[in-house]
């Protein structure tokens, strides 16, 4: 199964039943994501407008049965227009990490032994990510079906840089597509780039 975002799970000849899609030998291996996601926090609050908040409850549906290592947090640029950045972190240990208002992304993506994830690799993934959300290269986008009390609807995510774009499409439940929508049939968040802080000379 291939991922997205620079990111390919390990293809294998063997079935899915294959043990190792269920089994996770060393997930301490992926400790240094807390420290790296961390130190990104740290950059992007010295660096850009930015209000940032901690604690438990930030964010229900990322903390949904996860194990919390340390307060979460959040960072919400100053400028409505610009993506906020909610980071959750779990004692497994990974990151569950909203970009915008709906995207959410788990790093690692899966830390089966079959996917072969790294941190080194998880924690360029992550850097990538955050990038383009950071200059405003990040569009959210959801539809709804005509009849809202059936069908579903379609959410779509993209980032892109100078190496080209990526896309995430994918199915929404139509009640949960009219919430995040705010009841409109179509909703297109194009976040402005993050304004960085005045520096006084």
């Amino acid at each position: 199964m291939a991922g997205w975002y620079g990111y390919a799970k390990s293809q294998n000849a063997e079935s899915p039943e294959d043990p190792a899609y269920s089994r996770v030998t060393n997930p301490e291996r992926f400790r240094p994501l807390h420290s790296a996601m961390l130190e990104v926090l740290a950059r992007l609050e010295n660096d850009f407008d930015v209000e940032r908040t901690e604690g438990y409850g930030l964010d229900a549906e990322l903390e949904r049965g996860l194990k919390p290592a340390r307060p979460h947090v959040r960072l919400d640029p100053r400028d409505p227009e610009a993506a906020p950045i909610v980071v959750v972190f779990s004692t497994f240990p990974g990151l569950n990490v909203r970009f915008g208002r709906w995207f959410s992304e788990p790093f690692p993506s899966c830390g089966c032994d079959a996917c072969d994830e790294s941190a080194e690799s998880e924690i360029e993934r992550l850097n990538e990510m955050v990038d383009d959300v950071v200059a405003g290269r990040f569009r959210e986008a959801i539809r709804r079906p005509l009849i809202s009390f059936r069908g579903t609807g379609w959410r779509e995510t993209n980032f892109w840089s100078s190496v080209g774009r990526r896309t995430n499409r994918s199915r929404v439940d139509s009640l949960r597509a009219r919430e995040i929508s705010g009841g409109r049939r179509r909703l297109d968040l194009n976040w402005k780039p993050w304004r960085r802080r005045r520096t006084i000379s």
